[in-house]
């Protein structure tokens, strides 16, 4: 089963889940109502990739016996090709393995790609940097909402490949003097990881560099008091090395309250 040509199929995961279909040269894509089992079996496929029926239905409906779950699976895939005929095929659906059509246009991958590109590529060298960053920070939730194990374990993996690209970005940028965006990069990464120590240091190099000392020594008591707090831990020596002789200046060492 594949989709037609001149049919754009677009399936957007981060966030809330969401299918759109154009065709031609269309500039108004029409949305695509799928129920709960449907949805499930695309976000699965468009996630995992290639798998075996067996998998899949063993996956989606993991308290199931497998004689149970395979019917579960046949249902979804009868309904996706008759119930929902004006449907473009969204599946490639072979006699033991299924997968989702390689045309349509997954936004996961798009973030993989570009999360990627910034980690080992953060200035840019590469075509593509610019909109690789701003796919990045523009980035939401995998399916916020959904419990599945499997949901669970991809969300978690995809957050720590964002908050790799944001901090390679954010390094990046603060050594370009792209200050605005190294700020945004680092905040981006302590709302995903708070006790995050690299973005933390970003952010207070980053005040550094632009003379805010006042700031930056803040940034540091508060990451330092967050920490105590939460794990009982002092941070690292690199950290309390970078704003040590600022210390005694802005207030002796100890706490400082926030500016605003």
């Amino acid at each position: 089963m594949r989709t037609p040509s001149g049919c754009d199929l677009r399936l957007h995961l981060l966030g809330d889940w969401f299918l759109t279909v154009g065709v031609g040269h269309s500039d108004t894509p029409e949305p695509i109502e799928l129920p709960s089992g449907p949805q499930h079996l695309v976000a699965l496929l468009a996630l995992q990739g290639r798998c075996a029926r067996t998998q899949a239905a063993a996956t989606l409906w993991p308290d199931c016996r497998d004689e149970v779950a395979a019917a579960r699976l046949r249902a979804i895939l009868w309904r996706l090709r008759h119930r929902h005929a004006g449907v473009p095929p969204l599946l490639e659906i072979g006699d033991t393995s299924l997968a989702l059509a390689s045309e349509v246009a997954v936004d996961v991958h798009r973030f993989r790609a570009s999360a990627e590109l910034l980690i080992h590529d953060p200035y840019g060298r590469d075509e593509g940097g610019e909109d690789a960053a701003a796919a990045v920070l523009q980035s939401s939730e995998l399916l916020p909402g959904w419990y599945d194990d499997w949901v669970l374990a991809a969300r978690e993996r995809l957050q720590y490949l964002r908050l790799s690209a944001l901090d390679a970005l954010a390094s990046c940028r603060r050594l370009q003097r792209r200050d605005h965006e190294a700020l945004q990069a680092a905040r981006a990464a302590t709302s995903i990881e708070p006790l995050h120590e690299s973005a933390h240091r970003t952010i207070v190099r980053t005040h550094l560099d632009n003379g805010d000392i006042v700031e930056a020594v803040n940034h540091y008591e508060k990451f330092r008091a967050m920490l105590d707090r939460e794990l009982g831990l002092p941070p690292s020596e690199l950290f309390t090395e970078l704003v040590q002789p600022y210390l005694a200046s802005v207030g002796g060492g100890t706490r400082i309250a926030p500016t605003r």
